[in-house]
């Protein structure tokens, strides 16, 4: 797939190309194709700069270049990806830097990422741009921009820090395009969007608050995250482009752990108001309705040491989770890792500092830096906590580096924490200390599925980084026992989180499963990762029968093959109220073919939904029911491509397995 010819490397793999072309002005790409289309490409910007010790440097700089090339190498990767590195020198042996592009066989785009090999010195980087897209299948002028993980359309040019990390760049008349992301976490990620400008558009790391700085000691080694492209061709509501974006995206990311599952949490509606008695009857329920884990939320202790609550909890959390797992479910629990709650005054040395050195509060906890030896203390917590009760599931929360609230300052002042020099770098260790902690806890509970909240990544948006730290990602405070926010609503969210991001990760909101509306509230719910909350003695038999097949034939399906595709639905009628519309989606298995589709009448009348599935092969599908259990019927899968009247019978939702066969 990579090749080298005078000159030039070649990324090909049948049907997309990317050509590099390098000479003594340096590296750039100087074409991209797609199924034949040769895509317009402005190749004089630089692809990729840094400033390191105060000097800036250009991956293309025609008549001043700094860097010399050293060598290249190509090498296999998972997935069957191919991966090449170009080598370039520092100035007087400085270091070196390597630019790593990667390609599979099976997708049309590729990665990028930079490493940074320090010398004799040490280095002081920033302002560092990892790469440069000036490409449009005709020209920039016939762009459209989305953000929002490319469903909003956007103004022609905007420079934003820290919230979009997804673009799609769509010809609305060559009915193509591309989409580009970025694993930068949080406030350090920097995208510039300027198509009328020769840079085009740019993403990097922050150079302006919160700053990027990382310091390379001598002969260490620092590799950057991941900047994707993925072309496509379609109309905007096609979603092959997307899943083909989503699954680049999801070969970066660690294995998920076969732990994930449906999952049940006990803060809505009970928020701090648990026992071990309402435990056990919401477990018995959990089991029935057919949850895999039963996650205990905050108010489980009391300051001193994060102590059992022994009031609520007499007999500790042994006998819950040995409760939970004697019902057939894995016992999860919630744990703040951001500041001194459950623990407050102590450690006063981690705690984060604001630039006049005052400790960063959160109303009246203190905020503790994850560079620090918090890191350690939070490790070795965790880890006792696993081994103690035997979980399968952390749901660690409260923001320490950046709140999604916007009630704190970012990054940390203190000048002597263990893990990060200076305010300058503070950001970009206190990441990487996250990181640290995920690994940590892998290698001695590798099956155990970890849980970063949107408070720690300090956004209620989810993003590749979160997805990356994660195995699973709560994301939002959106939850339906809010008189603000109904099913449909949530489910408007849930869709949004998942327009470009794989869905099997993103565990949504806390949806209620309760009486009245549990069907409607499940079905919401499996356009992500289940992670549900409410009163499950508000159910009746018949609910909770229903929601138990529900569950089985999401969990037979799923077994088969994770459901990492997505295609949403939304048809719109001529009434002003959007409940008056009604929506859906399709959820499949890319390696089967099969999965789970949900249509939602909402306030419309509806009685049936015409539906297109994007089915891959010619094999018939059988639909099921999931609720009853009843065959709706056997189809052609031309029938599906083309179009299928599914009805809905009487009801404001209906789901509907998808079987090969």
């Amino acid at each position: 797939m990579i090749k080298y010819e005078n000159g030039d490397f070649l990324l090909e793999n049948g049907c997309f190309s990317r050509r590099l072309r390098l000479d003594a002005d340096g590296l750039r790409s100087v074409s991209f194709r797609y199924e034949g289309r040769e895509y317009a490409v402005i190749d004089t910007p630089p692809e990729f700069s840094f400033s390191l010790n105060g000097v800036s440097y250009s991956g293309y700089a025609p008549g001043s270049q700094k860097l010399t090339y050293k060598n290249h190498e190509i090498l296999t990767g998972e997935h069957g990806a191919e991966l090449l590195n170009i080598s370039f020198e520092l100035p007087d042996s400085a270091g070196v830097v390597t630019v790593v592009s990667v390609i599979y066989p099976d997708l049309p785009g590729c990665v990028r990422r930079i490493r940074f090999e320090a010398g004799k010195e040490e280095m002081d980087l920033s302002q560092l741009i990892l790469e440069t897209f000036n490409l449009a299948p005709r020209e920039p002028v016939d762009l459209q921009i989305f953000r929002e993980q490319g469903r909003v359309p956007a103004l022609a040019q905007f420079t934003v820090t820290g919230s979009d990390d997804m673009l799609r760049c769509h010809d609305g008349k060559a009915q193509c395009g591309y989409y580009t992301g970025s694993s930068i976490p949080g406030p350090l990620r920097y995208v510039m969007c300027y198509p009328h400008w020769v840079t085009g558009i740019r993403y990097g790391y922050s150079c302006s608050t919160p700053l990027f700085r990382k310091y390379i000691l001598p002969g260490e080694c620092w590799e950057s995250d991941e900047i994707y492209l993925c072309l496509y061709k379609g109309n905007t509501q096609d979603c092959t482009g997307r899943n083909d974006f989503r699954e680049l995206v999801r070969r970066s990311m660690p294995e998920l752990t076969s732990v994930a599952g449906p999952m049940y949490c006990t803060w809505i509606p009970f928020l701090k108001n648990i026992s071990e008695n309402l435990v056990s009857d919401i477990a018995t329920l959990a089991q029935e309705v057919g949850f895999d884990i039963l996650v205990l939320d905050d108010g489980w202790f009391v300051d001193g040491k994060w102590q059992v609550d022994v009031e609520k909890f007499p007999r500790g959390l042994e006998a819950v989770a040995e409760d939970c797992r004697s019902k057939g479910l894995k016992f999860g629990l919630w744990f703040n890792i951001g500041t001194d709650y459950g623990n407050v005054g102590s450690n006063v040395d981690t705690n984060g500092l604001m630039p006049d050195l005052s400790t960063k509060k959160s109303g009246h906890t203190s905020i503790r830096c994850f560079a620090s030896e918090h890191r350690e203390l939070i490790t070795e917590k965790l880890k006792s906590l696993a081994k103690q009760y035997g979980l399968a599931y952390f749901k660690m929360d409260f923001s320490n580096i950046i709140s999604p609230y916007g009630v704190q300052a970012v990054g940390c002042a203190s000048c002597a924490h263990k893990y990060h020099r200076n305010g300058d770098d503070a950001v970009v260790e206190q990441y990487r200390s996250l990181y640290a902690l995920r690994e940590n806890l892998k290698k001695d509970f590798p099956e155990l599925c970890l849980d970063y909240s949107f408070e720690v990544f300090g956004t209620e948006f989810p993003g590749v980084a979160g997805l990356q730290f994660s195995d699973i990602q709560h994301v939002s405070n959106l939850h339906t026992s809010e008189r603000f926010y109904d099913l449909r609503m949530v489910r408007e969210a849930i869709y949004a989180f998942t327009a470009m991001l794989p869905p099997e990760r993103v565990s949504g909101t806390l949806i209620e499963l309760k009486g009245g509306e549990a069907v409607d509230a499940l079905y919401s719910s499996m356009a992500g990762n289940p992670l549900m909350a409410g009163d499950l003695r508000t159910l009746s038999a018949e609910e909770r029968k229903a929601a138990k097949n529900i569950f089985t034939t999401f969990k037979n399906i799923s077994a088969a093959g994770a459901l990492t595709e997505m295609q949403t639905w939304k048809w719109q009628h001529d009434a002003g109220n959007p409940a008056e519309s009604p929506d859906g989606y399709f959820r499949w298995s890319r390696q089967t073919g099969e999965g789970i589709a949900a249509f939602f009448a909402n306030d419309s009348g509806v009685d049936s939904v015409t539906v297109k599935l994007p089915i891959a092969d010619s094999l018939p599908r059988t639909l099921i029911d999931p609720a009853t259990l009843e065959t709706v019927g056997v189809y052609e899968a031309s029938q599906l491509k083309e179009g299928v009247k599914l009805p809905l019978n009487g009801q404001k939702v209906r789901g509907f397995a998808v079987k090969k066969g």
